[in-house]
């Protein structure tokens, strides 16, 4: 029989703790991998809903909360965004979600709550106590962020929304398809704007725009998943629009007027009417350089209209002295776009419109005062245009991607834009 000597026992006794803590480490780097792999997938903000918290809100104040209802989903989708990215390229320590994401998404929230109830307090409503709605967490993977929609009156319930996909969804709601607001275009009833007001009359024509593309991103939305009464759509999105374009109307007056121009009579431009589902929305376009934008129109899939006839009209002011950009329409460009993404498409269409609304401000300010040498335009406007845009591009594809999965990788191509 052999004997071990000590030595030789405590050698054994080291190989086996060796293989011991070996096995444990193979094992916990097991569990890591499984758990990694269970988490495959982005994780998407909890945040609680703000729609059903609300009752009783003014006539008055229910514009101004629909917009910032709508900022407060936004702002979700723009947190479930870095999500995917996070999940897709992990960056940043243990606590890089919390302090890159949430926080911030926290912060913004209290700012659009702080706003909703001073929407309501203004008009003489009870200011509600939103504060303890501005902390989100964190679904699982895979679970859909609750949102607040943009129907369901105020003071109801109402449906929360169906979610902004962490992942993709395949579903397509709004088969029927949706009606689009039928407004005034409001450019080609101008004349003889003074130099000096072009810059104001653009912006205004572009809120005006911009509150059709709104409007039509509700239609689209009450298309998918109607609610309220058969008078909502005159109450919920009609009256409040021609209420705005009063008010936008009566600011394009007054730069007209300010800069010693005849102040236009456009209050019968105010109110707006229907068209039937897939018609279009004519625009006022952005700057009657032939540029038609891209439109607000929609067909419950937001992207296979065009624009309309929009842009052939002449504010008459800077002609011939004045440049204007000339950049590539896009709405044209998209393919079919899914009905979950039809709502901020439409957002980002009527943002590219607002930077060309923007640059060709720029530009008359620029024929009435000269300023900068030969590059200047190039330096200053049409290239920071062509960053905003290849921003924006990138926010519709991956809009579009995120639900069906089909990214449009090309839409950057339409960046750049020249001046004529």
């Amino acid at each position: 029989m052999v004997r071990r000597t000590q030595t030789q026992r405590k050698h054994a006794a080291l190989k086996l703790g060796g293989v011991g803590v070996l096995a444990v480490v193979l094992l916990g780097a097991g569990l890591t991998l499984a758990s990694a792999a269970d988490g495959a997938g982005a994780q998407t903000a909890n945040c609680p809903t703000v729609r059903d918290k609300l009752s009783g809100v003014p006539a008055a104040a229910v514009a101004g909360v629909e917009q910032e209802l709508a900022n407060l989903d936004k702002q979700i989708q723009e947190a479930n965004a870095r999500l995917a990215e996070q999940a897709a390229n992990p960056q940043g320590g243990a606590n890089f979600i919390q302090n890159a994401i949430l926080g911030p998404l926290a912060s913004k929230r209290v700012a659009a709550l702080d706003r909703i109830g001073i929407n309501i307090s203004r008009v003489g409503g009870q200011r509600p106590d939103l504060s303890s709605l501005a902390t989100c967490g964190l679904n699982a993977a895979g679970v859909s962020s609750q949102l607040n929609g943009s129907t369901g009156g105020l003071g109801d319930t109402g449906n929360a929304g169906n979610g902004n996909q962490g992942g993709a969804g395949n579903g397509n709601a709004g088969a029927a398809g949706a009606q689009t607001v039928n407004c005034p275009t409001v450019r080609n009833r101008l004349s003889g704007v003074p130099a000096a007001a072009v810059a104001g009359v653009e912006q205004e024509l572009a809120n005006l725009d911009n509150e059709i593309a709104d409007a039509n991103a509700r239609l689209a939305q009450q298309a998918a998943n109607p609610q309220g009464g058969a008078n909502f759509i005159q109450n919920a999105i009609l009256g409040p629009l021609a209420s705005k374009r009063v008010a936008v109307l009566d600011r394009i007056g007054i730069n007209i007027q300010r800069a010693g121009g005849q102040r236009p009579d456009l209050n019968s431009l105010a109110t707006c009417t229907l068209n039937a589902p897939g018609v279009p929305s004519a625009v006022n376009g952005n700057a009657g350089t032939g540029n038609a934008g891209n439109g607000n129109a929609g067909n419950g899939n937001a992207g296979n209209g065009n624009a309309g006839n929009a842009g052939n009209g002449n504010t008459g002011a800077g002609s011939g002295v004045a440049q204007r950009v000339n950049c590539p329409g896009v709405r044209d460009r998209l393919p079919a776009v899914p009905a979950q993404a039809a709502a901020e498409v439409q957002r980002e269409l009527a943002n590219l419109d607002t930077q060309i609304a923007e640059a060709n401000a720029r530009l008359a300010q620029l024929a009435v005062r000269p300023e900068g040498g030969p590059n200047f335009v190039q330096n200053a406007i049409v290239g920071p245009l062509k960053d905003k845009r290849v921003a924006v591009l990138n926010r519709i594809a991956t809009a579009i991607g995120r639900v069906d999965g089909n990214r449009p990788a090309d839409l950057v191509n339409l960046a750049p834009c020249s001046v004529s």
